[in-house]
């Protein structure tokens, strides 16, 4: 009975990511948004294969980190307790402050340069500045488990037959206690950049305009430049058109938190 649940619940989840599916193939809205303006299409289109390519884009950035990092820190307790230490006071400042004042350096080159060297420049930024702001979270995700299974659990038992500490954490970070554990992480760190890249596009959007840098294809940018449509006289659905795929990509992630934590019990 779990099984037919599970693919029920995956299918679901599919579905609820299909958004960004369609946003890669443009033919498919163009006959159900037909109605609305050509320029209004592309940039809705923009902006979820943008938030697509900054979700993966940090989501590979930020697990190599946390891998990295979280063996490191049970490896040797003296620089994770210094991580620790880091990541506490990185912890302490809002995500979204951490973001615009990692674009203060780099803002006299974005308003000078192309629009396409900009955007690239303007997505490492983002990434860099979006992994630093879930690093204390997903390294916790992993050292917590980590530190359970190898100093409670298998760490006499391992080296009993000889095995070194970190041949012990490699072969303790392939377990299924450490997968669940990871997918976990991944799941939390694609809500939380979702909500920050979309949150920044806002603020972005409302601070600058059309024509300010960072240019923050995001659509939080496009519901920002939108918002006069929930007015009298102007179309709602131009408002919550983007809404609406980013509640649905929210549910498959939080789906996917909940399938997880089940699989913990």
């Amino acid at each position: 009975m779990k099984k037919p649940f599970n693919y029920l619940k995956n299918f679901c989840i599919f579905l609820l990511v299909s958004p960004f599916l369609a946003a890669w193939v443009p033919s498919i809205l163009d006959g159900i948004l037909k109605d609305l303006t050509p320029a209004y299409r592309s940039s809705l289109v923009l902006s979820f294969q943008q938030l697509s390519i900054t979700l993966l884009a940090t989501l590979l950035f930020a697990s190599l980190i946390t891998l990295t990092l979280g063996y490191i820190s049970i490896l040797w307790s003296t620089i994770g307790k210094i991580i620790a230490a880091v990541l506490e006071a990185i912890e302490s400042v809002p995500a979204i402050l951490i973001v615009l004042f990692s674009y203060a350096p780099v803002a006299g080159y974005l308003a000078s340069h192309s629009e396409a060297s900009s955007s690239a420049v303007s997505l490492m930024i983002f990434v860099f500045a979006a992994t630093l702001t879930i690093l204390p979270e997903s390294i916790r995700g992993i050292t917590l488990p980590l530190g359970e299974l190898y100093y409670q659990k298998y760490s006499l038992s391992f080296r009993s037959y000889g095995f070194r500490r970190r041949k012990i954490l490699a072969v303790l970070m392939g377990t299924d206690v450490m997968r669940h554990a990871f997918k976990r992480i991944a799941a939390g760190i694609l809500l939380k950049i979702l909500v920050l890249d979309c949150s920044f596009g806002f603020i972005i959007q409302l601070g600058f305009g059309s024509y300010g840098t960072p240019a923050h294809a995001s659509p939080g940018a496009l519901i920002a430049a939108n918002r006069d449509a929930l007015f009298q006289g102007g179309s709602p659905l131009l408002f919550w058109l983007p809404v609406l795929p980013l509640v649905m990509i929210s549910i498959a992630f939080l789906l996917i938190l909940t399938n997880n934590k089940e699989n913990d019990i």
